[in-house]
């Protein structure tokens, strides 16, 4: 083959002027205290995501209940964190498939377990807080997996049932949080009325059941809280048709649309990635509501 220094030039300045795009891009499309990661590109994803994951157990007596860790391990560090709080009578084995998924897409997943399985909302709302700075603590521990790995300042809130209803009170009065999600969130036993959503602070996606028919997180109550959240404060409600109370255990178990939905809205308020926002789009089928305000 013949060697053209005319097209060997050509070649370079095409190069370089992709680099320099694939800068301005990131520029463009990443805000500076977000973390975005282009070697994931953004979409609907329900499967395991391209990172390679470990887990490991919390240090005895570190947390309440116990809790265990799931992180990437081939992605490129800080990563947010989500802790993962039980319903009534749950332990964390109920939906431990949660950790690999967050952790498979570059987020931190911890799921916890509370002091007892009867723990009542209120107390699991201390507890996960508890479990929450914790995690902060996690990022400077020695011989912790995450030294200097977690960016302190994107943490989210996650709950099921009466762990959901913790999840809503610490939307209002965990400072810095920055998402909450509840999976068929319960609050009628609550104390602490801040689990009614009034003073919620952080975007806050919900998931129900349309099946899901008694006190434990049926009867409207994820409905209020959707409702009673201040103005201005990102929101999105989904309720599946064919969904129950137990149709939570892990990301796809009640339909891919809700693994989709929850991985889009962490990436995109608990990242900071905004070019997620794009597929916070309502599912094309098994809804009985969907709801968003503030959306970017």
């Amino acid at each position: 083959m013949k060697f053209s220094v005319r097209s060997y030039f050509s070649q370079l300045l095409l190069f370089m002027l992709m680099v320099l795009w694939s800068f301005d891009v990131l520029a463009v499309d990443c805000p500076a205290d977000a973390i975005c990661r282009y070697d994931l590109a953004p979409g609907k994803y329900s499967d395991k995501g391209p990172y390679r994951y470990d887990d490991y157990n919390m240090p005895f007596g570190s947390t309440p209940g116990g809790a265990s860790v799931y992180y990437p391990t081939n992605a490129e560090p800080p990563f947010s964190v989500l802790v993962f709080t039980p319903p009534l009578s749950g332990t964390q084995i109920m939906y431990r498939a949660w950790g690999p998924f967050f952790a498979s897409h570059g987020i931190v997943m911890v799921t916890m377990d509370t002091r007892t399985i009867l723990d009542q909302v209120d107390s699991r709302a201390r507890q996960q807080k508890s479990v929450l700075d914790t995690m902060k603590e996690e990022n400077t521990r020695a011989g912790s997996p995450l030294y200097g790995k977690i960016a302190t300042d994107r943490l989210g809130a996650v709950g099921w049932s009466m762990g959901g209803g913790a999840t809503w009170i610490n939307s209002a009065e965990y400072d810095g949080l920055r998402t909450a999600m509840s999976l068929a969130g319960h609050n009628l036993t609550a104390i602490d009325l801040d689990s009614k959503g009034y003073g919620t602070r952080c975007p806050t996606i919900l998931f129900n059941g349309a099946l899901d028919l008694t006190i434990l997180g049926g009867l409207g109550q994820s409905d209020g809280v959707y409702d009673n959240i201040p103005s201005g404060v990102p929101k999105l409600f989904y309720e599946v048709v064919s969904a129950g109370h137990f149709s939570w255990g892990t990301p796809t178990q009640a339909n891919d649309y809700v693994a989709e939905l929850a991985l889009a809205f962490q990436k995109t308020f608990l990242d900071g990635d905004l070019r997620w926002a794009d597929y916070l789009t309502r599912p094309r089928r098994d809804v009985a509501k969907f709801e968003t305000a503030n959306l970017p």
